[in-house]
């Protein structure tokens, strides 16, 4: 699942990466639903709902405060590192075409993604990209801060003994009705994320009392549909459409596509560089774009796996035993 919303978020960005319009006014989700969300914008809330429903589980498995925050820094920074400094260091230096690049304080500007600081003139290079629709490195990282703050959330309410069902239902219905009766809010990631997020933990919780049968998958695609049409895209999207997403992710029919790793993160963290530098060597056509950049960031993920987010994660051992528990996503 975490793969097809890398995917997807890969396709929205192919065409940000072309197009001089506004994304809303090209991307097909958007155009179906009256630009109310992209189609990058709902993988992004998809990986929110998924990580709320694995993040409270990891919680609830340890309930160790230091496995649990060793667990989320392995599996975070290892792969952050390695993307923002190549990006400062390699990417940077060979696409800029500022002679200034090193003293440009743009340059090391961007190095604040690594502390999850990643405003909008931090997400630039001096000189790279300057000429494409787009003139963004990475229009990734910014949804990391937001990750980062529903896990320190999990860790909050679990330490002071507060993660049960009864709270984090009344969290997710309260941000899911702030969405719903609050103008203009419904596009406010410091509310849209974590309302998803919070939906995945809820859902979590309520698991083993809810009926998972694909007819009632069915009716909350028709429910995330019916939300779209009446301009309520997000709220459909983090209510019907998470029992949607975990509903198709409980069924096991997807289960196998990671025996050879899991490349869903380093495709996230790595399409936008590369669609980039694709677009830079003369490639314009997004029907072609998105298929090239597909391949090689698929390729670089693998690398990015097996060579430093797995080798990371297996020094979680190097806690106490109750850490190895813990589910590494």
């Amino acid at each position: 699942m975490r793969l097809i919303a890398a995917t997807v978020v890969l396709l929205s960005h192919s065409l940000q990466a072309v197009t001089s319009e506004n994304i809303r006014s090209v991307d097909p989700v958007a155009r179906m639903f009256s630009g109310q969300m992209t189609s990058g914008g709902v993988a992004v809330a998809i990986f929110f709902v998924m990580s709320g429903y694995l993040i409270t589980q990891s919680w609830e498995r340890t309930r160790n405060w230091k496995a649990f925050l060793w667990a989320r820094a392995l599996r975070l920074y290892p792969a952050l590192f390695v993307v923002v400094l190549a990006s400062v260091f390699v990417l940077g230096p060979l696409m800029t075409t500022d002679a200034g690049y090193w003293s440009d304080p743009r340059t090391w500007a961007y190095l604040s993604s690594l502390a999850l600081h990643n405003a909008e003139n931090h997400q630039v290079l001096s000189g790279v990209f300057t000429d494409h629709p787009l003139a963004k490195v990475n229009s990734s990282l910014w949804t990391l801060q937001y990750e980062v703050f529903c896990y320190l959330g999990v860790l909050a309410f679990g330490l002071a003994r507060l993660l049960t069902r009864e709270s984090v239902t009344l969290i997710a219905v309260t941000l899911v009705g702030l969405m719903w009766r609050v103008p203009y809010i419904d596009h406010m990631p410091w509310v849209t994320l974590p309302a998803d997020f919070a939906a995945g933990a809820a859902l979590f919780f309520w698991q083993d009392r809810l009926v998972w049968k694909n007819e009632y998958a069915l009716l909350a695609a028709l429910g995330v549909l019916i939300a779209g049409a009446t301009y309520h895209l997000e709220v459909g999207v983090a209510t019907a459409g998470a029992y949607l997403v975990l509903s198709v992710a409980r069924g096991g029919k997807l289960s196998g596509w990671g025996r050879f790793g899991d490349f869903s993160y380093g495709l996230y963290l790595l399409n936008f560089p590369v669609l980039q530098v694709i677009v830079s060597l003369g490639l314009h056509s997004p029907a072609l774009l998105a298929p090239a950049a597909f391949a090689v960031a698929v390729f670089l993920s693998a690398g990015l796996w097996h060579f430093v987010e797995a080798p990371a994660l297996r020094h979680r051992s190097r806690l106490p035993y109750e850490s190895r528990a813990l589910n590494p996503q």
